[in-house]
């Protein structure tokens, strides 16, 4: 089933799930700047996709992207 969400929300509670607190040891562990992290879990457009997956790979996050018209089953 698709969701269609936030993904700074989804970043959020990922964060939670894995015991990150803050934007600062988010950042620490996925060796990027703070400021491309609170982008990202602000849910800022302008965020790169290789900073996306990196932190996605801390968060033990799957992205898959898909077409707007594609409905997933």
């Amino acid at each position: 089933m698709a969701i269609n969400m936030n993904l700074g929300n989804v970043l959020k509670k990922a964060m939670v799930d894995c015991n990150i607190s803050g934007a600062v040891a988010l950042s620490k562990k996925a060796d990027l700047s703070y400021g491309k992290v609170i982008r990202a879990l602000n849910g800022d457009t302008s965020s790169r996709y290789i900073d996306v997956l990196k932190i996605a790979d801390v968060l033990n996050i799957k992205l898959i992207f898909i077409t707007k018209d594609e409905v997933k089953l």
